[in-house]
């Protein structure tokens, strides 16, 4: 077995210990990676996939990464899939305001969030690095760039009062130097919120043997609990003002992975309502077992 023996991007430690290994998700279900490994650095936790198992940096860029997952280009479906996403980026931001606020969206897609918040909020600016999704939100008439550093080039420092990353964190190369670039970007006092698969998902203790294979995937270099999320963060330079565990599936889907052991989504089982689901849900985010970890940030004040 490989050893990794590279200082932690995070925290700097150079002991790690291998937490999984063995088949990964590599693009859509159905296609994996044999032989991949997982290690948790034994300072901040954080797990990370070795790098020769992570795609390449610049899948992002060319729309290979969605060809990967069989996730068209086409803006039309983007759209829909980011839209679903706004529900539960809102439910996690309650009751902070984008009224009348300067916006960063950092891997913002076509811009779907960027729409949601545009009749409130004052100024409206997205970072993307595919090229469809950035010439789209362009045409939009959004300050679009391909970078942060293109962003940092073009706008002044600390000019945005509100930022969202959802869903970005856990692909970049560096996730504390990601902070803190953006951190340059925001206002003193500004809030930041952030989003990641929460590896405390209730499925990793369920089913130990069939659910990592899933949940381990090729486009993810890192995994996070809220510990090692928040001490990321912290790293960065940022105040943890609340972490929130937000589910995004019903009931239905606990029930087909045990049952099937294979994804099902949003697929219903007769019996299971919206009661049902809703108490799921709450069970799950009060336990800290949810799928999804959504990080509240602010800028301090110094």
């Amino acid at each position: 077995m490989t050893e990794y023996d590279a200082p932690c991007d995070i925290c700097g430690n150079y002991k790690w210990k291998n937490v999984y290994s063995g088949i990964i998700r590599d693009g859509v279900y159905g296609q994996f990676l044999d032989g991949a490994l997982v290690y948790q650095c034994q300072k901040c936790s954080v797990q990370r996939l070795l790098e020769s198992d992570c795609i390449p940096p610049e899948y992002y860029e060319t729309g290979e990464y969605r060809e990967k997952l069989n996730q068209s280009l086409a803006l039309n479906n983007e759209i829909k899939e980011h839209e679903l996403l706004n529900r539960f980026t809102f439910e996690s931001m309650w009751p902070l305001s984008a009224r009348n606020k300067y916006i960063l969206d950092v891997g913002c897609g076509t811009g779907s969030l960027l729409d949601a918040v545009n009749n409130i909020s004052k100024y409206q600016v997205g970072i993307e690095p595919c090229q469809p999704y950035l010439d789209s939100i362009i045409d939009k008439g959004y300050m679009g760039y391909r970078s942060i550093d293109d962003c940092v080039k073009q706008q002044r420092l600390n000019s945005f009062d509100l930022a969202f990353s959802i869903q970005v964190i856990e692909h970049v190369l560096n996730p504390k130097l990601f902070l803190e670039e953006i951190l340059a970007l925001l206002k003193p006092g500004a809030d930041f919120i952030v989003s990641t698969p929460n590896r405390d998902d209730i499925l990793m203790s369920l089913l130990p043997e069939d659910f990592p294979s899933f949940f381990y995937r090729t486009p993810h270099r890192w995994y996070f609990n809220s510990e090692s999320l928040e001490f990321c963060a912290r790293s960065a330079g940022f105040e943890v003002i609340e972490t929130k565990y937000i589910h995004r599936y019903g009931m239905a889907n606990t029930m087909h992975w045990l049952r099937d052991k294979q994804p099902t989504g949003m697929k219903k089982i007769k019996g299971i309502d919206i009661l049902a689901d809703g108490l799921w849900k709450a069970y799950l985010e009060n336990t800290h077992q949810s799928d999804n970890l959504y990080i509240h940030l602010r800028v301090p004040i110094n």
